[in-house]
């Protein structure tokens, strides 16, 4: 059985350690995962041992890329899947990682579709339809997203993303403030009917004018 004849730190990455067995590079791991094995000279492994110890360190890696992507903000497990598969072509690695995420509540569909949705119809106010699409596209099950849209108000969020837009209109004559307006609220995936209620309530808001007149 071969034993570990040195440790190298790599010159790029200290934090990547180079093993080498009985005077012969084996295989590069984590300064981490040494320190958790209590690897040291003179340590022996058999082949199994050195495979396990190279899938472990493939799983920390996927793991820190996976921690790294949901620091930016959350994701579904779809995102995260798709972005694993760019860093090990492992599926059991990227099951286990996904695994580990969801046992440390980082990784929830379930949460972050509600989370979504109520940011979706809050801070950038689009219609249910649209935030539905959005949703599937990043690969959140049709069930947990037809929850997660249950209950939007899209008369409700028509008018708040109307009144944020409205200010900017509001020079305009009724007929260039309808047309623009509802150009913008058409983009954000709300129907005529809504739209055309919402445009003449929010214009009577903002100009205390009559669009009859």
């Amino acid at each position: 059985m071969p034993s570990i004849s040195a440790l190298l730190p790599q010159p790029r990455t200290r934090a990547r350690v180079a093993v080498y067995l009985d005077g012969a590079f084996g295989f590069t791991i984590s300064q981490e995962l040494v320190v958790q094995e209590r690897l040291s000279i003179g340590t022996r492994l058999n082949e199994a041992q050195c495979g396990a110890l190279q899938v472990a360190d493939t799983q920390q890696l996927a793991l820190r890329v996976a921690y790294r992507y949901l620091s930016y903000r959350p994701r579904s497990e779809a995102e995260v899947r798709t972005r694993l598969r760019k860093h090990s072509d492992s599926p059991e690695v990227i099951d286990i990682v996904v695994a580990r995420l969801k046992e440390q509540r980082l990784l929830d569909d379930v949460q972050f579709a509600a989370d979504y949705a109520g940011q979706r119809t809050q801070a950038t106010p689009r219609s249910r339809r649209m935030v539905t699409w959005e949703l599937r596209r990043k690969g959140v099950a049709a069930d947990v997203v037809e929850d997660a849209v249950d209950g939007l108000d899209d008369e409700a969020a028509a008018y708040r993303a109307a009144l944020k837009r409205a200010d900017r209109l509001r020079s305009l004559p009724f007929v260039e403030f309808r047309q623009k307006l509802g150009g913008f609220l058409q983009r954000r995936g709300f129907g005529y009917s809504i739209s055309a209620r919402v445009i003449t309530r929010v214009w009577a808001e903002v100009t205390g004018a009559d669009p009859e007149e």
